[in-house]
């Protein structure tokens, strides 16, 4: 076994490789490959229509790839290497000083070309591996022509249905995806059609609020057509006689029919080529032009119903999740701060109709210290308040752990948040630790808006020390320390305070809310508090927020 090939590691991928279920084999196929040469870069192509390729390592520009499918198409399955110059191409701008093509045949057909930046580092194994890997491709397009062979099957088999029969099946199909695939399935086996295309809106408003295109065979058109739409149905046996943007559509003949419900016109139900027995292609008559608006008819109103039932279903559960995620967020966050040594807390949220993710919290610790932070998690919804209900554990357990060493006590809630959140899903974190008797604060901030310290009558912010957490696996923060003596005011808040929008759409900002706190640094904390959110309900007046908002006040005494 050479140093860096796998051969084992390579068969154990392919033998994981299911025929049947795996949607992107040749991916795998690469790996394994890669795995058995030892090689670090490399690319793998199926020259058989539709051209499919798999890259490892490797960005190419846009030209090459275009020259590689131009090759392919001219080449087909014949193909055995690549044109001169193609592999550096391929590899630039560091071009392998030995890249080597491989090609995975059966049977005298090129299954797959595997471009490596490097020869086989044991090709007698690696031998074995493509071997191996030709079997796994071969076994694959015998099932995709099994299954294509299969499906024309069907198809002859669903010519038989009538316009009534196909009425009553879409009619109870209330899934509009599903429904969309009937209906243009349908229509191909009613008039015999070789290709289709199905464009239809997806809402109740106007084209560019969303469009479902489904097509069989080659595409016919895309959602343009819809903003010139003739509203009646139309027959083209003559290319030359086409509206403009259907010249160009790859087909001899075509027929098209608007779905329209309620005088609103929904989509568009188009068919080309219609095939007769010898397998040559008849115009199409006034029949089945008359066939096809009538079947658009049925269409628009089985449509119609699915998008209203798929609307009523959407405002049920945002509706739900709504109230999930704001019974989630009510049991975690405190419904009183606790009375600490040296401190007099006050804070609190207010959650907006659109559930978010804000959290603070409070924990006063064995030898006499006390730490509290606010944190706020991207997104909204469920997925939020789980994940503040996860952050919420998450510190609870690990102050078990102690907080001596408060970057490393970020960063062990860093690695379990990680290990639970989504890649598009991330916390911003203010954690602070009070020590009385050292009149200190030590704190962290992990991308969250910077503090607020009030010490004698200056205003002075504490700035992120690192970035959000459970998004970066790599990443430092930093840990900061300030005074904290009897008088002085630390102010903890969420973004949903400072970007708080008005009627304007100017924001509350934070010259308003440090103007605020300096204002108020004779107040009781609790005092302060409602103050800040009185101002910001009152800045905002009559209109809706989209973020939650959240303050939490420790002042020193």
């Amino acid at each position: 076994m050479h140093p860096g090939a796998d051969i084992l590691g390579a068969h154990a991928r392919l033998a994981a490789i299911d025929p049947a279920a795996d949607e992107n084999p040749l991916a795998h196929v690469l790996a394994a490959l890669l795995a058995g040469s030892g090689a670090a870069r490399g690319l793998a192509v199926d020259p058989s229509p539709p051209l499919r390729r798999a890259l490892h390592g490797l960005s190419p520009d846009a030209a090459a790839l275009a020259r590689l499918d131009r090759f392919l198409e001219q080449a087909g399955s014949s193909a055995t290497s690549f044109p001169a110059g193609l592999e550096g191409e391929l590899f630039a701008p560091e071009v392998p000083f030995d890249a080597r093509v491989v090609p995975l045949t059966a049977r005298d057909e090129t299954l797959a070309l595997v471009l490596l930046d490097r020869p086989p580092q044991d090709p007698v194994g690696f031998a074995s591996v493509a071997a191996h890997a030709a079997s796994i491709l071969a076994v694959i397009r015998m099932s995709q022509r099994v299954s294509k062979a299969d499906f024309e099957l069907k198809y002859r088999v669903w010519e038989l249905q009538s316009l009534y029969d196909v009425g009553l099946s879409i009619a109870g199909t209330l899934d509009f995806e599903s429904l969309a695939d009937d209906i243009l399935m349908s229509s191909i086996s009613l008039l015999n059609a070789r290709t289709g295309t199905l464009i239809v809106r997806t809402s109740g408003g106007a084209v560019e609020d969303g469009v479902l295109v489904k097509h069989f065979g080659a595409p016919l058109a895309g959602p343009e057509i819809l903003s010139s739409l003739p509203d009646h149905p139309c027959r083209w046996n003559d290319g030359a006689e086409r509206m403009g943007v259907l010249t160009n559509a790859p087909a001899e003949k075509l027929l098209l029919a608007p779905i329209v419900a309620d005088g609103r016109t929904l989509g568009v139900l188009l068919m080309a080529d219609k095939e007769n027995r010898a397998g040559g292609i008849d115009d199409f008559s006034p029949g089945d032009e008359r066939i096809l608006s009538l079947f658009g008819n049925q269409a628009a109103i089985a449509l119609e119903n699915a998008r209203l039932h798929r609307e009523a279903v959407e405002k049920e559960r945002m509706e739900r999740e709504i109230e999930l995620a704001a019974s989630i967020q009510k049991t975690i966050l405190p419904t009183a701060l606790p009375v600490v040594g040296g401190l007099r807390l006050a804070g609190g949220n207010r959650p907006t109709r659109q559930v978010g993710g804000d959290y603070f919290d409070v924990f006063p610790l064995p030898d006499g210290r006390t730490a509290f932070c606010v944190a706020d998690v991207a997104g909204k919804g469920v997925p939020a308040a789980l994940l503040v209900s996860t952050v919420h554990a998450c510190l609870r357990i690990l102050l078990d752990t102690g907080v001596a060493d408060l970057p490393g006590f970020v960063a062990r809630v860093h690695r379990h948040l990680l290990g639970f959140s989504s890649t598009r899903k991330f916390v911003t974190l203010f954690f602070a630790v009070f020590d009385p008797l050292r009149q200190e604060v030590r704190y962290v901030n992990a991308g969250h808006n910077p503090g607020i310290l009030i010490a004698g009558g200056e205003a002075n912010l504490l700035p992120a020390g690192g970035p959000p957490i459970g998004i970066l696996p790599d990443c430092v923060h930093r840990e900061a320390a300030v005074p904290l003596r009897p008088g002085d005011t630390l102010v903890l808040y969420s973004d949903g305070i400072t970007e708080a929008v008005n009627g304007a759409d100017e924001e509350f900002g934070m010259e308003r809310l440090i103007a605020l706190v300096k204002g108020g640094q004779g107040e009781p904390p609790e005092t302060l508090s409602s103050r800040v959110f009185g101002a910001v309900s009152e800045f905002t007046r009559g209109v809706a927020q989209y973020d939650d908002q959240t303050v939490l006040i420790a002042r020193a005494c």
